[in-house]
């Protein structure tokens, strides 16, 4: 135990010292970009365990978006522990952490010496892929899991226990609830294969067990994917967005010198790459030089396979990727570059079975020599190399910013390998070269994330056009704001619930269908440019302000000159009113039917004769009604119930303005009442009588139901998984 808490101080240490140190973890966030804009609020979120997120569109199924992590452990105690900004970073330290410390575990299972095994762990916890991937915290915690997989797969491969496959499955549902199903899925695709190559045929036995108690211990996850699945947009991709983001030949070079064709997040390099959170190879020169250097016999035999293999799927070649397109499950995830996962877990084994050996090192520091002298002319020579997917103003972008020849970047490479290959020639101890690597990697890495300052998050007081709209009188509770551009860091979604505000768009890979359809949005968010033309369909979502940054954005509200420009902050945001929105709980008077949701979309962009004030088209109606007035006298609202007290004239019709959703109930006066698809996308329901009633409408999915009572079983199978008979009890 006491080695075991040794090694993960000294992996605690190495995390600070490459992510935190100089820093205040209690205002700078590690990590800028996606974990600024969507990580750090979304984690936020996920500690209240609200099944309904109200923020963001018109409302989603937060357990079903996975990147909220809704159900991951290590994220709950922590923010819940810490909210804030420490809470976050304390988060993200501890993965760096784990990644380091299961990796080492797998290498000890391997027959490795302390030494060697706790390189191979440092190795992989400063991966590029790891490194490239702290602003997106769901990929980086889902990665972290899979050499723990790995180590209970040979595990019971080796001894036949059914404990280690129950440890195994286990691990695998802290993966799956780490909210990124892709790097799960390819990390499987590694770990069928490994434990059939330890275990033979007890694989199987060992594959089902796990499989078994990975299922019951994220099925609350699971389901609500599954019961989400047909009603969002991303249940399937085209062969293009299926390709997108490989890796191209040349940015192989980048083992060797970081950033060669690509940099990160506007920093400085040799060409125009863009998406290079993708395409960021650079791991150091030390675990590939001793990856080189592993001996050539059938333990590392599965482990260059498995590099190889990684490496062909990530360029996207072709012919294999319209193969793997038809592939169920798999083609349902874009980005084959993030299969670097894979291979720079291998080559941190490789590296520690050549550290373990430390025999025949010229050669390879000569081929690694070689291939950072071709790195360099490459960079010289070939300074524009456009990723495929780059669009024209990022590629001009990139050219400008592209780094001249000669740079002194280029000695931080040169001097790594002149130390590292000191090191190993001298046969130095581990620390040694674990310090180079160290500074290797650190000396890049710093230049990857900007570590922003959170202090104006914690208060609406602290933003100048966030203070606006509520000394303008914006209650989030009945109108909704929509930020036209992502430089609105702070009111863009999903920061924007920093501040309580419900904004009309979202930054997710899960758009509600129906929604998108009627908005157009991308996966990004952006796109509402093309709905400012449409006022009568921004009133009819509650859209009461707009909010615009750059001079784009500004002047496509200004040329329809359909809003009241109110204000522009010292930021330069301008605040544009939109005086007809509707209110968030109405009634309304004429109901017009729609046969689906084409036609619910027609009617709501006639502009001449659809007013959102007072009109609804619902889905089902035989027939146009004219429907009696009503108010509301009493309102209480939290994210998963709604409550009103009204009062009817007659018949009438109440239209809630939140995303329609299987999972939502409604009553009038205790009654169940069936709740129609109005304008496309969200609810309403009829009140038959005149008079008071009472309308209440509640959140609870049956994934939900479902979730609970497969996790309780899984508890209740626990024991049985993990007990062995007496006589075959082994130490952990």
């Amino acid at each position: 135990m006491k080695r075991h808490a040794l090694v993960l101080l000294l992996y605690a240490v190495c995390a600070w010292a490459l992510h935190a140190a100089g820093l205040d973890l209690t205002r700078n966030l590690l990590g800028g970009g996606d974990a600024y804009l969507a990580g750090f609020p979304a984690k936020l979120f996920a500690a209240t365990f609200s099944p309904w997120n109200p923020y963001v569109q018109l409302g989603q199924y937060t357990f079903a978006n996975t990147q909220f992590q809704p159900f991951y452990p290590p994220g709950l105690i922590l923010i819940s522990l810490f909210p804030n900004t420490f809470g976050y970073n304390c988060f993200v330290l501890l993965h760096y952490i784990l990644a380091g410390y299961f990796c080492y575990l797998l290498c000890r299972e391997l027959d490795l010496d302390d030494s060697a095994s706790y390189l191979g762990g440092l190795f992989f916890l400063g991966s590029g892929f790891l490194m490239a991937h702290k602003g997106h915290q769901a990929m980086m915690s889902t990665t972290v899991w899979l050499p723990l997989i790995l180590f209970f797969a040979s595990r019971h491969a080796r001894t036949g226990r059914r404990r280690e496959a129950t440890f195994a499955g286990i691990a695998v549902a802290c993966s799956l609830l780490g909210g990124f199903p892709q790097v799960t899925v390819y990390g499987l695709m590694l770990v069928a294969a490994f434990w059939f190559w330890k275990g033979g045929r007890r694989a199987v036995s060992g594959l089902a067990i796990c499989g078994l108690f990975a299922f019951l211990f994220s099925s609350l996850q699971l389901l609500a994917v599954a019961e989400t699945l047909p009603l969002i947009t991303r249940q399937a991709l085209t062969m293009e967005r299926f390709n997108e983001n490989y890796l191209p030949l040349p940015y192989f070079f980048g083992l060797f010198l970081p950033n060669i064709l690509g940099g990160m997040h506007s920093v400085p390099s040799y060409g125009p790459g863009g998406e290079v959170v993708e395409v960021f190879l650079y791991c150091g020169l030390a675990p590939v030089l001793l990856a080189l250097a592993a001996p050539r016999r059938r333990e590392t035999y599965f482990w260059v396979a498995t590099a190889g293999l990684a490496a062909i799927l990530m360029i996207g070649w072709g012919p294999l990727q319209s193969l793997l397109f038809r592939v169920p499950v798999y083609n349902l995830f874009r980005a084959p570059a993030r299969h670097m996962q894979e291979l720079h877990l291998a080559l941190a084994v490789l590296a520690a079975y050549g550290f373990h050996q430390r025999k025949r090192m010229v050669w390879p520091i000569a081929a690694v020599g070689l291939a950072l002298a071709v790195s360099i002319g490459l960079a010289h020579w070939l300074p524009v190399f456009p990723n495929p997917g780059l669009t024209i103003p990022q590629a001009e972008f990139w050219r400008a910013n592209s780094l001249r020849w000669p740079h002194p970047s280029v000695l931080y490479p040169l001097l790594a390998l002149l130390a590292t290959g000191a090191c190993l020639l001298l046969r130095a101890p581990g620390w040694l070269l674990g310090l180079v690597f160290l500074l290797d990697v650190g000396s890049v890495h710093r230049t990857i994330y900007d570590n922003p300052d959170t202090t104006d998050l914690y208060g609406a007081e602290r933003r100048a056009e966030v203070k606006y709209l509520f000394d303008q009188g914006l209650d989030p509770q009945t109108h909704r704001i929509l930020p036209l551009d992502v430089p609105l860091f702070h009111t863009y979604p999903l920061l924007s619930m920093m501040y309580g505000l419900s904004t009309a768009n979202d930054y997710t890979p899960m758009w509600m269908r129906r929604y998108q359809t009627l908005t157009g949005f991308d996966l990004s968010g952006s796109g509402g440019e093309a709905l400012v033309g449409h006022r009568q369909l921004l009133a009819a979502f509650n859209v009461r302000y707009l909010l615009a940054k750059t001079p784009a954005s500004a002047f496509a509200v200004r040329r329809t000159r359909l809003y009241e420009e109110l204000a522009k902050s010292q930021d330069g945001i301008t605040v544009f009113g939109n005086p007809s929105a509707a209110p968030r709980f109405r009634f309304a008077r004429n109901l017009i039917p729609a046969a689906d949701l084409a036609a619910a979309k027609a009617v709501l962009l006639d502009q001449a004769n659809f007013d959102p004030t007072r009109d609804a088209a619902v889905e089902g109606l035989a027939a146009a009604e004219t429907m009696a007035e009503g108010r509301i006298l009493k309102q209480e609202i939290s994210n998963n119930a709604l409550a009103w007290t009204v009062e009817a004239q007659g018949r009438a019709f109440f239209v809630v303005t939140d995303t329609w959703f299987p999972g939502w109930t409604a009553t009038v006066d205790g009654q169940p009442v069936p709740i129609q698809i109005v304008n496309g996308c969200v609810r309403g329901v009829f009140v038959d009588s005149s008079g008071r009633h009472e309308l209440r409408m509640s959140f609870w999915p049956w994934s939900l139901s479902a979730g609970l009572w497969l996790s309780g079983i899984g508890l209740l199978l626990l024991p049985l998984g993990i007990r062995e008979p007496a006589a075959r009890k082994i130490s952990l």
